[in-house]
């Protein structure tokens, strides 16, 4: 191993300075360097090597080095905590730990921008690949954010190494240890053994402080593979999605191989039933095959992608065996739920005890927007901070999103809504419930109005003496009350708002005018002229006794709604609107990457220039478009944007 290239005295600062440590540190004569993509951008693979004794790259790319030498046996330990995979703040203690015990120096780094950490640690003598690999299965099972592939592929493992640059214009920065442990190292393969003495003695005695759960869930197959205990169970919609569904042109594979086998390993699938799926599932497209140039995916040899497999599901099946869901992970779950449904069912109660507030101007519109405000929290199991932004709450409430924002700010102003932040680049404002004093909290709640209770589950009437209100009954109510108000038929341009409030008051149960009209606030005159609108249109009739009930409640284009809404001339508004705010979103979210690529070190600036000469490509959820338009003053141009991007949807939609 060359030795010499660096001065251990010396701080290590500049590019070439950081070059010649990696040149010492090297137990292989090659260095990989960063690939670069069809468009220029810097990826994140390292297929092309340069000479470990040859000059820096000029452009400036980062480099990984070996951990093996040319025979391989590994003369470096290069642990890769990835925050994307789990708590790599946690487990970098823990490793530091276990390394120090074995009487290992080792160095900490901060690897990039996402909180990931690198651990080096290096030997004056070589190990075999068969002991390293041994212990990198080990840590895989106590460290979730461990990536062990480096650590098992004596060809090809490699690692960037301190202070090496980052794709992104930073560099690796040293946060513990010194860079003379790595040059000059002392620890002997007798330590490297006694590190993996430490790993499998942790295995057998696990973290006290590690859920129960996780710690008697797991089994081990006939061929030492772990798994959850218990039948095996169908897949999710989100894990089966990711193991069947095709995915995208530039879709992040690994992030799909990781969804799909923690999918299965919840499902208490064992590594044979994946196994068997290897050479057909596109879930396991990353295990299968590499990314090539162009964007062509090359096959691993079979024996290759079985032995990827297997280490991914390992590191899956830890990961989930340290991350268990349900009371063990959460045990303030519950008493989150029933305190988040108190403070929903008093909103509903002093809401329901006001009817006059929702029958006047805009009443109707904010009472939507209440209801569906409170129905995400409970979706979210929280009081407070609830994101929500005009356009969606526009889609949820059947409203333009104008209607939806000036209906947000009445209910702050009259003390409905607390604002908890402001809107910020792709994310909308923040929102509360107000704080309730105890002796709002014990005053008796409403009756459900809805008629059933979603998916068999009984309905909570809360009177005094009762528990708290029940969670599921609150949800399945209110699911209830905003489904029935997103139509067509039942928009402002259409029935009109006031009408659909009547609309949702009724029930297929008759019922009498007096109550209609204590529950709705409307006056006599003014609710008979809203109920006969509904008549009209056959959605409402009255009985012998002249009370008023539904003539149905289904909401597809077939029924009387929609029927109504044909006649009305507005089938189709709610779903070409949400089409509309889509693209707006979209519009926006190019924006801000537009500016966040500006203020972007000159390093990443490496793209295609304009708009729509790239192919659209999702990337992390987004839509990449190139540059965006700009008018002659260099502003944002939305007006193109929108054009494009509209354009870009249909071409879409046709070729689908």
């Amino acid at each position: 191993m060359n030795r010499s290239a660096a001065a251990p005295g010396r701080p290590v600062d500049s590019y070439g300075d950081a070059w010649s440590l990696a040149r010492a540190m090297s137990p292989h004569p090659r260095v990989r360097i960063a690939d670069v993509d069809v468009a220029g951008a810097i990826a994140n693979s390292y297929r092309t090597t340069l000479p470990a004794a040859g000059p820096a790259p000029v452009d400036g790319r980062p480099w990984a080095i070996h951990l093996a030498d040319d025979r391989g046996r590994y003369r470096l330990l290069g642990f890769d905590l990835d925050a994307k995979r789990g708590p790599a703040a946690t487990d970098v203690a823990r490793l530091c730990e276990l390394l120090t015990r074995a009487g290992l120096p080792h160095v900490v780094c901060v690897s990039g921008p996402g909180g990931g950490r690198h651990v080096w640690a290096a030997l004056a003598e070589p190990v075999t690949a068969t002991l390293v690999a041994g212990i990198a299965r080990g840590l895989s099972n106590l460290l979730p954010s461990l990536d062990p592939i480096p650590l098992l592929n004596p060809r090809t493992g490699a690692l960037r190494p301190p202070l090496s640059p980052h794709r992104n214009g930073r560099r690796s920065e040293v946060i513990a240890g010194q860079l003379a442990d790595l040059i000059r190292p002392v620890a002997t393969a007798a330590n490297v053994l006694t590190l993996a003495g430490l790993v499998q003695t942790d295995q057998v005695e696990p973290d006290p402080e590690q859920p129960a759960r996780g710690r008697l869930a797991l089994a081990v197959d006939e061929h030492g593979h772990r798994h959850l205990r218990g039948p095996r169970r169908p897949l999710t919609a989100r894990s089966r999605t990711a193991l069947y569904e095709p995915p995208g042109p530039a879709a992040d594979t690994s992030v799909i191989l990781r969804t799909a086998l923690c999918g299965a390993v919840h499902a208490r699938w064992t590594l044979a039933d994946v196994r068997a799926l290897l050479a057909t599932a596109p879930g396991l497209e990353h295990v299968r095959t590499r990314a090539g140039k162009a964007g062509e995916r090359r096959p691993y040899p079979e024996h290759e992608a079985r032995k990827r497999l297997a280490a991914e599901w390992d590191r899956a099946v830890a990961f989930v065996a340290a991350h268990p869901v349900g009371p063990a992970a959460d045990p303030a779950f519950q008493d989150r739920q029933e305190t988040v449904a108190a403070a929903v069912a008093a909103v509903q109660r002093r809401a329901d005890a006001s009817p006059g507030r929702w029958a006047q101007g805009g009443g109707p519109a904010d009472r939507r927007v209440l209801d569906i405000v409170c129905l995400l929290m409970l979706d979210a199991v929280r009081r407070v901070d609830i994101e929500l932004d005009t356009r969606r709450a526009g889609d949820l409430t059947g409203m333009s999103r104008e209607t939806a924002r000036i209906a947000l700010w009445r209910l702050a102003g009259d003390g409905w809504l607390h604002p908890a932040a402001p809107a910020a680049g792709v994310h909308g404002a923040r929102w509360s419930l107000p704080t309730l004093a105890g002796s709002e909290r014990d005053k008796p709640g409403p009756e459900l109005s809805t008629p059933f209770v979603a998916q068999g589950l009984s309905q909570e009437n809360t009177r005094p003496g009762c528990p708290p209100p029940d969670y599921s009954a609150w949800r399945s109510h209110l699911r209830y009350r905003t489904r029935a108000l997103r139509h067509d038929a039942l928009t402002h341009t259409a029935l009109g708002h006031h009408t659909a409030r009547v609309y949702q008051t009724l029930t297929t149960t008759p019922t009498d005018v007096l109550d209609l009209i204590n529950r709705t606030g409307y006056s006599r005159s003014r609710l008979s002229r809203l109920l006969d609108r509904l008549a009209t249109h056959h959605l409402a009739r009255t009985d012998r006794r002249g009370r008023w009930q539904l003539r149905g409640r289904t909401h597809t284009s077939g029924t009387r709604l929609g029927r109504a809404a044909r006649t009305l001339d507005v089938l189709g508004l709610l779903g070409d609107r949400a089409r509309r705010y889509a693209i707006e979103r979209a519009a926006w979210a190019w924006w801000t990457e537009e500016l966040a690529w500006r203020r972007a070190p000159a390093v990443m600036k490496q793209r295609a220039p304009g708009a729509g000469q790239l192919e659209l490509v999702p990337t992390g959820g987004r839509d990449h478009h190139g540059r965006h338009p700009v008018d002659h003053r260099g502003r944002a141009d939305f007006a193109a944007a929108l054009a494009h991007l509209s354009q870009a949807r249909g071409d879409r939609r046709q070729a689908s």
